[in-house]
């Protein structure tokens, strides 16, 4: 994944992600306004996630993934799409920043994904876009004991997505993800002497090797537990920024996201119409130095009514653990509503979206 050096780990679209992003583009103004490297606080889209079922997990999805958040989860998932799949969610928000007097900052998050499954494979697409405005700028020095305001700015963050996955054997489907980024502020005041225009700009273009093992087709005593594995920005050209002091690239390091599932495979849960999924991830660097490992398990009854819940545990004392919460609805066998609910140390998030499959 990109950016890990800003250690923003809230998972939602709303409120609590907003106030760290907003906090961390602060400091990204002062730095373009002065002489420091932006690309060492840069925030990324890539950072939200995306998907109710897996953020009701806690994001513990790559061994999961069946859909088309697979693009972004692990595209090896891809093939669990039977013939078409689309997952939307759209919100807006506005609210306070940070105290400094600013109360008009607003917010927007918006996904797309989608999938087919064909003859000669499985294809996913996904479009996920993240801005905010009226983000308060500060010169960095003191005015009365407060941070000096000197304005606002806008930022934006977009991040595409173009998959494919296929199985290779019985018990292997691979799957790859090519994906770019590109995004960055508007509106900032440069610092006297400083050539910066305000204007400053990123873009990134990433390559993603997923896979998953099902165990389970190798030998019965395994059946239903499955090794997923999402090799991130495994090849990455950096985040190349432009209008910055410096205009660095930054390095992005390869993730190795690695996820356990298992569906529990008892005769008696199959008489009962109910099936119990247990799920951990782990990624190594994504936020290094700290390693975030994340729990999940959900319950389906009559493949109609979902309830989840898991943990986002950063092993870096600093880090705080996300529990999240979440259910799902689905309609006439192809309209499902993921609703999940993280807690957050800022403040309590929710997430809504919609997805369609048939």
């Amino acid at each position: 994944m990109l950016f890990s050096r800003a250690k923003v780990h809230s998972v939602s679209q709303n409120q609590g992600y907003r106030m760290k992003r907003v906090g961390l583009w602060i400091v990204v103004g002062c730095l373009l306004a002065g002489s420091a490297s932006a690309a060492e606080y840069t925030n990324a889209v890539l950072d939200l996630g995306l998907g109710g079922r897996a953020l009701g997990m806690g994001g513990a999805y790559a061994g999961l993934a069946d859909d088309s958040t697979s693009v972004y989860w692990n595209p090896a998932g891809l093939t669990g799409i039977k013939h078409f799949d689309v997952n939307l969610a759209e919100e807006g928000t506005s609210g306070s920043a940070l105290n400094l007097g600013t109360n008009n900052v607003a917010s927007q998050y918006f996904f797309l994904t989608g999938g087919m499954t064909t003859d000669v494979g499985s294809f996913g697409i996904g479009v996920m876009r993240f801005q905010d405005g009226g983000i308060p700028e500060v010169s960095g020095t003191l005015v009365q004991g407060a941070p000096n305001v000197v304005g606002t700015f806008s930022d934006a963050d977009t991040g595409i997505f173009l998959s494919y996955a296929r199985p290779t054997w019985k018990w292997l489907d691979l799957g790859v993800s090519l994906k770019t980024l590109f995004g960055g502020t508007s509106g900032l005041v440069p610092a006297q002497g400083v050539n910066v225009t305000g204007n400053a700009s990123y873009d990134y273009f990433g390559v993603d090797l997923g896979a998953q093992l099902k165990f389970g087709e190798l030998t019965p005593a395994l059946e239903g537990l499955v090794l997923g594995v999402n090799l991130q920005d495994l090849l990455n050209t950096g985040v190349k920024w432009v209008n910055t002091p410096t205009n660095p690239t930054e390095m992005v390091d390869t993730n190795p996201k690695t996820g356990l599932a298992y569906s529990l495979p008892f005769d008696f849960l199959k008489q009962a119409q109910t099936q119990i999924n247990l799920a951990l991830d782990v990624d190594p660097v994504l936020y290094s130095p700290s390693m975030v490992v994340h729990y999940g398990a959900e319950v389906w009854y009559k493949g109609v009514l979902a309830f989840r819940g898991g943990v986002e545990q950063f092993t870096e004392s600093s880090q705080s653990s996300d529990p999240t919460l979440g259910l799902s609805l689905r309609l006439f066998n192809m309209v499902q509503v993921d609703y999940a609910y993280i807690y957050n140390e800022l403040t309590n998030l929710e997430y809504i979206d919609l997805a369609v499959n048939w």
